[in-house]
């Protein structure tokens, strides 16, 4: 039986191998290592799909771990039926962000997201727009992500201005308590400055922040197997300089006690 700790954490910002040669991490190792954690709660939030979501709560519930489904969707805040390639200067065709199910409602308004986004915003990655969450966002909790979500972009841009905009208009969206602002640190330079900036952003415009790690191995020793996991995604060796890395070995489920 769990005991209950003084200081607790829940990973709400997690890919699993459903992330397509992006993640590292299974569901039954995951399992087994929240347990051993002593955390009583985790989400999936895999990229722009669902595709675990039903192994994932089976599997957790069998571990006695309560499951947050969850996904990191792509955004655009054009049209989702758009498929041109202009993007205005400054900006980023797509940006990421976290959608998580707080109930049944919140569930069924995932699934039809990420099925329309499939179906409908299709342009390299699979996208919702700004209508779509209008008409189906009862139920769900959404977090700005990291470096690649639409408010960590324009504070790395030094637009605070534009960040503020975006962070309003998606608590507009989902309801004041409903949208966190995500602070993240993988002890990385840009992470540092723009969590300083994060912080008194949050304060300003009233909307609180959450702490996530963007866990896509399952412990530190994972780093290099996932590095190897991108080159095989990409077709690239591991002595290419050109190769995709995540630029730190943080990126894994780390402890409460590390998150705090």
């Amino acid at each position: 039986m769990m005991t209950k700790k003084t200081k607790d954490f829940v990973h709400l910002h997690l890919h699993t191998d459903y992330s397509l040669l992006e993640s590292a991490i299974q569901l039954k190792p995951l399992a087994k290592r929240l347990n051993e954690l002593e955390m009583s709660a985790c989400a999936i939030t895999d990229y722009g799909n669902m595709y675990g979501a039903i192994s994932f709560y089976n599997t957790m519930k069998a571990n006695g771990i309560h499951p947050i489904i969850g996904y990191e969707a792509f955004l655009t805040f054009g049209s989702r039926f758009e498929k041109s390639a202009s993007v205005k200067s400054g900006e980023r065709p797509y940006y990421h962000l976290v959608l998580l199910a707080k109930d049944l409602e919140g569930y069924q308004n995932l699934a039809f997201l990420s099925s329309k986004a499939f179906t409908e915003g299709m342009h390299y990655k699979p996208r919702i727009d700004i209508d779509l969450l209008n008409t189906h966002s009862k139920g769900l909790i959404a977090l700005s992500s990291g470096l690649k979500g639409p408010v960590w972009h324009f504070v790395n841009q030094d637009n605070i201005g534009e960040a503020a905009n975006k962070a309003k208009l998606l608590e507009d969206i989902f309801g004041v308590g409903n949208f966190y602002l995500e602070i993240q640190n993988h002890n990385l330079e840009e992470e540092n400055r723009i969590s300083k900036a994060l912080v008194k952003l949050s304060k300003d415009i009233s909307i609180p922040l959450v702490a996530t790690n963007d866990a896509h191995y399952l412990t530190a020793d994972d780093a290099r197997s996932h590095e190897l996991l991108y080159c095989i995604a990409e077709g690239k060796t591991i002595n290419d300089a050109s190769r995709t890395t995540l630029k730190s070995p943080n990126y894994f489920v780390r402890s409460a006690e590390e998150m705090w």
